[in-house]
């Protein structure tokens, strides 16, 4: 290997977050952001937490409510659908779900590792409730 390659490998070993596997291997341990989760599903399903979120951001709002007067939420909200493996709704695409849409896509493009660290606290707040 090359000096160059040794450093490359040295960056790798750095930022490598680990696996699922390796996680599990060290007894299962769940992170921070899981119990965090899980902890909040229950308190936004008590009503303890709101489950709405807001945004503030002029150039977001220009954007959706252009492509809502120019009639084109659905198709986009079409392609967010597609891009995420989800059947479309047959009331087309509103506010709300093309934001929901674009943020869960967005998550699971930039940060993958946490959309699983999220379907893993989902999996767990449900088992807790039976």
């Amino acid at each position: 290997m090359s000096e160059t390659d040794d450093e490359l490998e040295e960056l790798r070993e750095q930022t490598d977050v680990g696996t699922r596997a390796e996680s599990e291997l060290s007894g299962g341990k769940t992170s921070d952001l899981e119990d965090a989760i899980v902890t909040l599903l229950g308190d936004v399903e008590s009503g303890e937490v709101s489950k709405t979120l807001s945004v503030r951001d002029e150039q977001l709002a220009a954007l959706i409510r252009g492509l809502e007067q120019t009639d084109n939420l659905d198709e986009v909200g079409a392609s967010l659908r597609e891009q995420l493996g989800r059947n479309g709704g047959s009331d087309g695409t509103d506010r709300s779900e093309m934001i929901r849409l674009a943020v869960r896509l967005g998550l699971r493009e930039a940060a993958p590792e946490v959309v699983e660290t999220a379907r893993d606290a989902y999996a767990r707040h449900a088992s807790e409730q039976f």
